[in-house]
């Protein structure tokens, strides 16, 4: 009997526990329901913001030759090294010309031939000696010899090759002694050398389709190489391609249309180098006093059938889904043309609470702390400065 009520005491034990456990579950479950998701807010203000195209892109000479050769021979002197200062018209390179020489000796002498039996025939076809064709003949045969002769003379006066431009001798491929080819259909030849004039450059960048249709003839921009990242240097859009120019990617067979965009550069320096990487950034649109809403805080929504910009307010501790309609952005921030007003704050984060808020969901307005004592770290406000400013950087493009 004592055992079946020891029993029977340890079973409602365990059931008391087990109900409290639950109770306690159940309770933390309710009280973490009906809180209040903290959101963080900002206002939307009046400010400057520009809209730029990102593209990447080689930096070139304005100005630039590769000078290759025209016959086939060997180097046989250079007047010029790499880096030099040359002039339009200085003589670069000579090559062997004995097969050149000799071959003009030939043509001359055949040209001088032919001449005299033409002149001579000529006298005697007069006084009707000879025939129209012993005439004709005699006259063909001069001519052949005629361009034949010159011929001759443009192979020679090609073993002498002059610098068309003036600028620079950024690249020498040839060395004294070594042959050189002449181009043909299937074979470029030889490059013997290139010559660029560095006191104008430009940057050739690939736009892609979707923004080169917000840019156009004269856009202000800025280039940065990829060798000096702190640089930026002034440049402005010279011309923009009709037809793309299609690239694949590394990763995947699709086609990526980009069209090409020469910009000019405007304040050269010599730390700029043909066939250096750039980055640039092309100024589309700029407003000087826009209302400014953080993209963060900017979604997409369904409503009654539409896909619209939509924003979250607070108003009377709840979230209140606002559609606007935006403008220009600068990749931080959007232009708000409709459904805003100034010092209205949105709601910008966190991610998580954004992602899953509702129009009419309560919501609590969390206090932002200035940076400086947030964990001990960084640096205390300056004079002057209000505690928790943000501060943003905006492109300055015009």
């Amino acid at each position: 009997m004592n055992k079946k009520r020891r029993r029977l005491g340890l079973w409602i034990g365990i059931s008391a526990v087990v109900a409290v456990v639950a109770l306690i579950v159940i309770l933390n479950i309710v009280s973490k329901g009906n809180k209040s998701p903290e959101v963080q807010t900002q206002k939307v203000s009046f400010s400057r913001i520009v809209s730029t195209v990102s593209a990447t892109g080689e930096l070139n000479a304005k100005n630039q030759v590769d000078i290759s050769a025209e016959i086939v021979a060997r180097v046989q002197k250079l007047y010029v090294k790499e880096g030099d200062a040359v002039k339009r018209g200085q003589l670069l390179c000579q090559l062997n010309d004995a097969n050149a020489r000799s071959s003009l000796d030939l043509s001359e002498a055949q040209y001088k031939k032919a001449l005299s039996e033409f002149e001579r025939g000529r006298k005697l076809y007069a006084d009707s000696l000879i025939s129209t064709a012993q005439f004709e003949n005699l006259k063909t045969a001069y001519s052949v010899a005629l361009a034949q002769v010159n011929q001759s003379r443009d192979s020679y006066s090609k073993t002498r090759i002059y610098a068309p431009i003036s600028g620079i001798v950024v690249r020498l491929n040839v060395k004294e002694g070594e042959a050189v080819m002449m181009g043909t259909m299937n074979n470029a030849g030889t490059v013997m050398m290139t010559i660029a004039d560095l006191s104008a450059m430009q940057a050739t960048v690939n736009v892609d389709e979707s923004d080169v249709a917000s840019i156009k003839l004269g856009d202000d921009a800025s280039i940065t190489l990829d060798a000096f990242p702190d640089t930026t240097f002034k440049a402005k859009v010279f011309s923009i391609g009709y037809m793309p120019t299609a690239t694949t990617t590394v990763t995947t067979t699709t086609g990526v249309t980009d069209f090409e965009t020469v910009l000019d550069i405007l304040d050269v320096d010599p730390l700029q180098r043909p066939g250096m990487s750039v980055s640039a950034d092309i100024v589309a649109a700029v407003r000087d006093s826009a209302l400014v809403c953080p993209l963060q805080a900017i979604g997409r929504r369904d409503i009654e059938g539409r896909s619209v910009e939509t924003v979250f307010i607070v108003k009377n501790g709840k979230a209140k889904l606002v559609e606007i309609k935006t403008g220009i952005s600068d990749g931080r921030s959007a232009e708000v043309l409709d459904g805003l007003e100034a010092g209205q704050a949105v709601i910008v984060g966190p991610y998580k609470v954004l992602r899953t808020l509702n129009d009419g969901d309560e919501v609590k307005t969390k206090k932002e702390e200035p940076q400086w004592q947030k964990d001990q770290r960084g640096p205390r406000p300056q004079q002057g400065q209000e505690s928790g400013q943000r501060s943003v950087r905006i492109r300055v493009g015009r």
